[in-house]
């Protein structure tokens, strides 16, 4: 598994699943795309968010591909603004998406406690 594209958080989680046994468990990762978006910066904003997300549709396609091809459960979510994609992925899973040349880091989906 290329070890540098795995969050340590989510390494962690893959550990301890793998030795509790729980191969088959889905755990909800953001898999962020190695290429920046970005549009031209010309027209109105809904033009420009319209590009954007066209963009990002055209950068992700390689990874919702795989994503079909690995049988991934459930409808993985495209995040326009991070061009990201968001899924619930078994450890062989992300083992397998984390090959794919257009991922640049794959992250533990939790919710995160924010104090002030």
């Amino acid at each position: 598994m290329p070890d540098d594209k795995i969050d340590p958080s989510l390494a962690q989680e893959l550990d301890r699943l793998a030795a509790n046994g729980q191969t088959d468990q889905r755990v909800p990762v953001i898999i962020e795309h190695v290429g920046p978006a970005s549009v031209t910066g010309e027209g109105d904003p809904g033009t420009q968010l319209s590009e954007l997300e066209q963009r990002v549709r055209e950068l992700q396609s390689g990874i919702l591909k795989q994503l079909r091809d690995l049988r991934v459960g459930g409808h993985p979510r495209q995040l326009t603004l991070a061009n990201a994609v968001v899924a619930e992925l078994t450890p062989a899973q992300v083992e397998a998406i984390s090959a794919h040349p257009d991922v640049k880091r794959i992250r533990l989906a939790r919710m995160e406690k924010v104090t002030t």
